[in-house]
């Protein structure tokens, strides 16, 4: 018996078959049969209905042998001025050094699930740590988002894989008392000290107090505007916007801190520094924007040692420790 259908794309009416079922078939946008089964010849409508609805709304796509080394590079560029500029280079820098040499060759249209499971397993099993894997997999993920809105591919393979759990880092800030020893020996880095009381007290990212301008500081009125972030880009050190929309902001100084960066502002007029308009406020000793990992390695873990704290990052002692004393005080950190 002819199966009986509806014009203009509705599917074919239920029928009951023969194990008890009832069963509508349709046409999907790549002009495939394909069908719907249910217990009862209402259930099998609604499901008909629903399968025509998500075929008119998925986009039409025309596979492509496009190979995935042409993709990403085409996906670089479209990404290149929408990203942050130390998010592209950080996606630039997976891709070159993970995703080409393991998928490259490959046909966009042919990636699989199992072949993006194996790629993070044998990561892993060479001793890539979990969270650059992590990392990986969302570089990947945003890749083949922008597949699927280019209508190269149906649908992101990337969110049918499990990516490795990232354990959560221990944040270790410091009490009220380590706070105040830490304060105490950093007195002894006469360089810096401003640099460790404005880190502590409000609370700013390290971007934010390295690149830190002159005119963003209004002493008289103790308020610091935070407008940019260095961030060690390739090629060097660079400024850019800050981590966040909201994190452009005022932030009010303690009188410890102004007064620390009276100090500051003294001593870096005795050496000839520049203290005015677009000028760096904190400097190495040859003037250049501070280096992080050099801040770290010769100022900052000594000092931990001198104070006599347990170990622990620059984000945990100055930004997590600002936080957790404001609360313990009652006053809110996000006003």
């Amino acid at each position: 018996m002819a199966e009986s259908k509806r014009g203009n794309g509705g599917g074919s009416k239920p029928r009951k078959r023969a194990d008890g079922r009832w069963e509508a078939r349709y046409t999907n946008a790549e002009g495939k049969r394909r069908s719907v089964y249910a217990p009862t010849r209402k259930e099998v409508a609604a499901k008909l209905a629903h399968a025509l609805a998500r075929k008119d709304e998925a986009p039409a796509f025309k596979p492509t042998n496009i190979r995935v080394r042409d993709f990403l590079a085409e996906y670089q560029g479209a990404v290149e001025h929408s990203l942050k500029r130390r998010s592209f280079e950080n996606a630039r820098a997976v891709i070159r050094l993970h995703l080409l040499p393991e998928l490259g060759h490959t046909k966009l249209k042919a990636l699989t699930r199992e072949q993006i499971q194996r790629m993070y397993t044998n990561k892993l099993n060479s001793g890539l740590s979990a969270a650059r894997v992590s990392c990986v997999h969302r570089v990947l993920c945003a890749a083949l988002n922008m597949a699927v809105r280019w209508r190269l591919i149906d649908h992101n393979v990337c969110k049918e894989v499990s990516p490795p759990r990232v354990p959560a880092p221990e944040i270790r800030p410091f009490s009220l008392e380590e706070a105040k020893r830490f304060l105490a020996a950093a007195e002894s880095d006469e360089r810096y000290h401003a640099l460790y009381v404005l880190g502590l007290t409000t609370g700013a990212r390290w971007g934010e107090l390295s690149g830190l301008f002159y005119s963003d500081l209004d002493l008289d009125r103790r308020v610091m505007h935070i407008r940019r972030s260095l961030i060690n880009a390739h090629g060097g050190l660079a400024l850019d916007t800050p981590k966040t929309k909201g994190s452009v902001r005022s932030v009010g100084l303690t009188v410890k801190a102004t007064e620390a960066l009276i100090r500051y502002r003294k001593r870096q007029a005795a050496e000839g520094q520049p203290m005015i308009g677009d000028a760096l406020v904190f400097t190495n000793k040859a003037g250049k924007p501070i280096h992080q990992s050099n801040f770290i390695r010769r100022s900052f873990k000594p000092l931990l040692k001198r104070a006599a704290l347990p170990d622990t990052n620059w984000h945990a002692a100055t930004r997590h420790t600002c936080t957790c004393l404001l609360l313990l005080d009652r006053v809110n950190p996000n006003p």
